[in-house]
């Protein structure tokens, strides 16, 4: 299984765009639409995972779905709605205005998993930076040569997610992290929605906002 990284406009959210056998999906697609058009191309794209539905990591969205519309779009059910409000999703505030084209395909509840390749793209709920912020788990197995974790905002290297938004809860962040993610094997890789790479074993170890739990 090969993860590609893409930081992405309008302000470097991270993109994922995940491989196996000429199949892929891709992650968060905030910006910068025909870069991961061309990574992408040469697959068949399955699904378009969101973590949650703020402006950049949905600002692509259109363009992906146009381009791939046999790839199923999957968001938590909290937030199938933001993806139609410009207010919920900020992009209004930032002067962006986006509003999905398309119907949502896959509405997220935390324990599903989706069908990837013969492996399970298992789904978790971790509410707290939005309602219905999700990360999405892949266990280690023969085609993933380690534990994966795909955070977006709720978990980055020695920080957590803001919670000052509108639908935000510190509590509620702190609670999902408990969990859900650090009850996972230490050596989890963790792909987060901003800036660098870590893993559970470092957070547990290193991150300020933890210390405590």
């Amino acid at each position: 299984m090969k993860i590609q990284k893409m930081p992405v406009a309008p302000i470097g959210a991270n993109c994922y765009i995940v491989s196996e056998a000429g199949l892929a999906f891709i992650i968060d697609p905030g910006g910068d639409a025909e870069k991961i058009i061309k990574a992408a191309k040469n697959f068949d794209v399955r699904y378009i995972l969101l973590t949650h539905t703020h402006f950049d990591h949905i600002g692509g969205l259109n363009d992906i779905k146009k381009t791939f519309p046999g790839a199923k779009t999957a968001v938590h059910k909290l937030e199938k709605e933001w993806l139609y409000s410009t207010k919920l999703n900020f992009s209004e505030e930032f002067g962006c205005s986006f509003v999905y084209e398309k119907n949502v395909d896959i509405e997220l509840e935390d324990g599903i998993a989706l069908d990837f390749a013969g492996t399970k793209i298992n789904v978790l709920h971790t509410p707290g930076h939005t309602p219905g912020s999700t990360c999405f788990y892949i266990e280690e197995s023969g085609i993933c040569e380690n534990h994966i974790l795909f955070s977006g905002d709720t978990l980055f290297r020695s920080s957590i997610g803001r919670t000052d938004f509108p639908g935000g809860s510190g509590r509620k962040i702190i609670e999902s992290i408990k969990n859900k993610l650090l009850v996972l094997p230490e050596d989890t890789v963790v792909y987060p929605g901003h800036d660098e790479n870590t893993s559970i074993a470092i957070e547990k170890k290193l991150n300020p906002f933890l210390n405590r739990i």
